[in-house]
């Protein structure tokens, strides 16, 4: 079953909104500077944060919680997305939310995250419905496989997929640098460390009165070869991840014309997508277009799936790119994952 992407939005470096984050990705406009945070070397650390004027205090009550500064910060990204992405739901609604993957010892603010930003965005959430999947960068989509179950079985009852991610956090940013990962003078192979939060409204149901687009289907699978396993990182986890996702489209034979990919400056990635093209190539139109929007923001992290989601729906529905449009996204352990959207039901 296809679901219909009725809202979308987006918060990170480049703007405030899918239409406005879309339009300086399409016109290669980027935001990214140096941050205040000094590697190993002294040198300033390149980032892609939203400026902090733009986002909003937490409430008192949430302030006054003993807890770490990312979760802070990510609460304070996602709150505002939220707000204004639910504003049209009148009843509780579910939240499929992508987050980071952390350390088991520090990762039990996860557990109350969802809760929190019901309260911080004033959104009536369904907490018994409502799940976060702690996975990186592929989690939000993860979230969406989780999302169309959900519809297949409460049809009626819209839900909403998320992700929010920072590395504005000084312990993870000592870690990259510790590990050689930050993009810099002295690192070419890196990434530059972003943040942001991404919403998509989906529902059974397609508005008359303007154009849609439909998640087609989505996939996803472990890759023991990932970056900090034991296994061989032969690069197959992506191309794995399209075997399962073709049989679930309504035409699996239509080429893929559009391509946002999860790319974030790294070359470990550029080898999941090699392997997946190659093995994939017929599954591609001969002058696909490729969309890899970290280039304007930074790594977004956990939020990296929701975002390239908000904002290849974007482009289908302003027909700057044509239909269908594949979305993959990575994360640094074993989550792959992967979806289809499309103009057409």
């Amino acid at each position: 079953m296809s679901a219909v992407i009725t809202a979308s939005t987006v918060l990170c470096s480049t703007g405030r909104g899918t239409e406005q984050v879309w339009t300086s990705v399409r016109s290669g406009i980027a935001r990214i500077g140096s941050s205040h945070v000094m590697d190993r070397h002294f040198e300033p650390i390149q980032m892609g944060l939203v400026p902090e004027d733009a986002l909003p205090p937490l409430p008192a009550e949430l302030d006054a919680l003993p807890l770490p500064p990312r979760a802070r910060r990510m609460l304070r990204l996602a709150a505002p997305m939220l707000t204004g992405i639910a504003a049209g739901i009148t009843e509780p609604v579910a939240l499929y939310l992508g987050m980071p993957q952390l350390n088991p010892a520090t990762s039990a603010w996860l557990n109350d995250f969802i809760p929190n930003l019901a309260k911080a965005s004033d959104v009536a959430l369904d907490f018994k419905a409502s799940q976060v999947f702690p996975l990186g960068r592929a989690a939000a989509l993860i979230a969406l496989q989780a999302a169309l179950d959900a519809l297949q079985r409460e049809p009626n009852k819209p839900v909403i997929v998320g992700g929010v991610d920072t590395f504005f956090d000084l312990r993870l940013l000592a870690e990259l640098d510790t590990e050689q990962r930050i993009l810099g003078s002295r690192v070419m192979d890196g990434f530059i460390p972003g943040e942001g939060a991404a919403f998509i409204v989906l529902s059974t149901h397609a508005p008359s009165d303007r154009p849609v687009v439909f998640v087609q289907g989505a996939a996803s699978v472990k890759d023991p070869g990932h970056r900090y396993g034991t296994e061989p990182a032969r690069g197959e986890g992506l191309a794995l991840a399209l075997d399962q996702l073709r049989p679930k489209l309504s035409d699996p034979s239509t080429p893929i014309a559009t391509t946002f990919a999860g790319f974030n400056g790294e070359s470990f990635d550029a080898k999941l997508w090699g392997v997946a093209r190659l093995r994939h190539s017929n599954w591609f139109t001969p002058d696909m277009v490729m969309q890899h929007p970290a280039d304007c923001f930074g790594d977004t992290g956990a939020a990296s799936g929701a975002v390239l989601l908000a904002l290849a729906a974007e482009t289908l529905i302003k027909a700057h790119r044509k239909s269908p449009a594949l979305v993959w996204s990575a994360s640094d352990h074993e989550s792959r994952a992967c979806a289809v959207l499309s103009t057409q039901g």
